[in-house]
């Protein structure tokens, strides 16, 4: 759509000036935040001493895997600025001016507003060279808070500091602005052989920000625009026809969520002239939540992607649904949202942008009339080949896709279980992130991505690899089953001919049916493996889950192995010390039949 747009128009046909965001002057509008405890948060840190951000802090990563030691500082520091200028716009009193302008001018001194764990393993330095800037996801982050804050802000601060506008200014040239139109090397942008993920639109709606608000030169300025659009395009063209966002639910939230905002602010600049909302496949992006839904505020943790906690997403997805004129997601967004397991604060958000889209969203979700049922029975997105089939309050949820995916876990054909928000066999997702969570070494040191902890077979031990080509052979669904075939993300070793899973639904349960053929004379050691983070115990031959689930096996013996996570977030997550592998194990058979149903 961005490359359409580009072929049929040029921006010089546009005036971008329209104002997009309300300044301190605004009071009609700040005057609603005043229940909020901006000022009050403001009032408790307002003798706060800013962190120095030291040397060994950057280094830390590259020489031991630590990244909380130099990010620790470095989100404190934003956190805090946000605070500040969040309660001088409510208040406007001038008491935490001197504040922002300590937060401004520390944030201007930091040699990189890059995270060490960002530019280490591309930089071949302990510290960063500020002659060569990096922009990252941070250093996007970064600048849309600054650029937010001197312009909303302007005002009061050209009668309090002058000069750090003008400073803030220099550092927006010099890290932003700059490096962004002379660059085309950076791997997000899409250019090379590195098919760009939620990097590309994140950051692109912030330098975006930036040059709307900042850039005086219209040349320049369109300039800019256009080469966003191509790299948007990029992204676009990355992504599959049917929507889906191969990185998960928590990541659309940086993905899905960020190209729309790229597209909402380009209308608001326009003031409506610009507006590709009605493109097709923008439209199913916006959908990608509702697929991967589970229950209240429980979304399937597919790729790095977390089970719980994301109703805040939905602010943001009913506003994408409310511009492309999607009535079943704004239903699906509203239903979720006021079904929510805990309270959400929308008015609170580390992206200060998308604190003026939550006001201008948040009074329609919350009082939109909902109907129920929110979901059909299928829903299936066949070309990234994920697949949701329901039944009162049971749901199967499988996948197909290769082993490539971003933030890719080596888990082709498995599939998860669950009983309204209840994970009977589940995707463990993602825990703490370190040095080799996107390292060389991540399917050999980070438990939760390896394949022998999600719900798929190995064949004499051997069981799936990473890259491209390990994939699945097809993916179909109906409201009957879910079907997948996957013998290819196998290695030759597994030596097999075929190999495909049949899921559906019994009277009070699941089946799950996987046929094999092996090639002559590789007739050994079939072991099917299931995830589930409930307790189980082993009784007469079959595996009792949480007490209420009963997985059976028609051949070969089960047994289970518990793991500790040894990782504080994922015991966060489940609310338990770790997770089980139910393990199925069986000789010279070409189909086995599980299934698991209710006691």
């Amino acid at each position: 759509m961005f490359k359409r747009f580009l072929a049929e128009h040029s921006f010089d046909e546009y005036k971008l000036d329209t104002k997009m965001f309300p300044t301190v002057s605004d009071r009609e509008y700040w005057s609603y935040y005043e229940k909020e405890n901006y000022v009050t948060d403001a009032e408790k840190a307002i003798d706060y001493e800013w962190p120095v951000i030291k040397a060994t802090d950057y280094m830390a990563f590259k020489k031991s895997g630590n990244r909380s030691v130099m990010e620790a500082p470095h989100n404190q520091r934003r956190a805090k600025l946000i605070i500040f200028a969040l309660a001088e716009l409510v208040e406007n009193k001038g008491r935490f001016l001197p504040q922002i302008v300590n937060g401004l001018y520390a944030i201007c001194e930091e040699t990189t507003w890059a995270l060490s764990a960002h530019w280490a393993d591309e930089i071949p330095r302990n510290i960063h060279d500020p002659a060569d800037p990096y922009i990252d996801l941070c250093a996007g982050e970064t600048a849309e808070k600054l650029v937010l804050i001197i312009t909303l802000l302007r005002e009061p601060l050209e009668e309090y500091c002058p000069e750090i506008i003008d400073r803030v200014k220099y550092e927006l040239e010099l890290r932003i602005s700059e490096p962004y139109l002379t660059h085309t090397n950076y791997w997000w942008m899409g250019y090379g052989e590195r098919v760009p993920n939620n990097w590309n639109p994140w950051i692109i709606s912030n330098v975006m920000t930036v040059f709307l608000l900042l850039e005086e030169d219209k040349q320049r300025l369109h300039c800019a625009l256009e080469k966003m659009f191509v790299e948007l395009q990029n992204y676009c063209d990355g992504m599959p026809d049917d929507g889906g966002c191969d990185e998960g639910p928590t990541y659309w939230d940086r993905a899905g969520a960020s190209l729309f905002e790229c597209v909402y602010l380009i209308k608001q600049a326009s003031g409506g002239k610009i507006d590709l909302c009605d493109d097709e496949k923008f439209a199913k992006i916006g959908a990608y939540p509702k697929m991967v839904h589970v229950y209240k505020d429980y979304f399937a943790s597919i790729a790095d992607a977390h089970y719980v906690g994301l109703a805040g997403i939905m602010i943001m997805d009913f506003a994408y649904a409310s511009e492309t004129k999607q009535n079943d997601l704004m239903n699906f967004c509203a239903a979720v949202y006021q079904q929510r397991t805990g309270e959400v604060n929308p008015y609170h958000s580390g992206n200060m942008r998308r604190l003026f889209y939550h006001l201008e969203f948040f009074d329609k979700l919350k009082n939109y009339e909902v109907t129920m049922p929110m979901h059909e029975k299928l829903e299936f997105l066949p070309e990234l080949q994920l697949a949701g089939l329901r039944q009162d309050e049971l749901l199967i949820f499988a996948k197909g896709g290769h082993n490539d995916e971003s933030h890719n876990h080596n888990d082709i054909g498995s599939f998860c279980f669950y009983e309204r928000e209840i994970p009977v066999l589940a995707d463990l997702g993602i825990g703490i992130y370190t040095r080799f969570t996107f390292s060389d070494q991540r399917y050999e040191m980070v438990e939760e991505v390896k394949a022998k902890n999600h719900t798929i077979p190995a064949f004499d031990g051997v069981t799936q690899q990473y890259g491209r080509n390990y994939r699945a052979d097809s993916c179909e669904a109906s409201e009957d089953e879910i079907k997948i075939s996957f013998a290819s993300a196998y290695p030759k070793e597994a030596r097999l001919v075929s190999l495909e899973r049949r899921l559906s639904f019994i009277e009070n349960g699941m089946k799950c049916v996987d046929s094999f053929e092996r090639e002559s004379g590789a007739d050994g050691k079939v072991s099917e493996v299931f995830i589930s983070i409930l307790p189980v115990e082993i009784k007469d031959g079959s595996a009792i889950i949480g007490g209420r689930y009963r997985l059976c096996a028609n051949v070969g013996e089960i047994s289970c192995e518990y793991k500790e996570f040894n990782d504080a977030h994922l015991e966060a997550e489940w609310k338990t010390k770790g997770y089980t592998r139910i393990c199925v194990d069986a000789e010279g058979i070409d189909e086995i039949e599980i299934t698991i149903e209710i006691i």
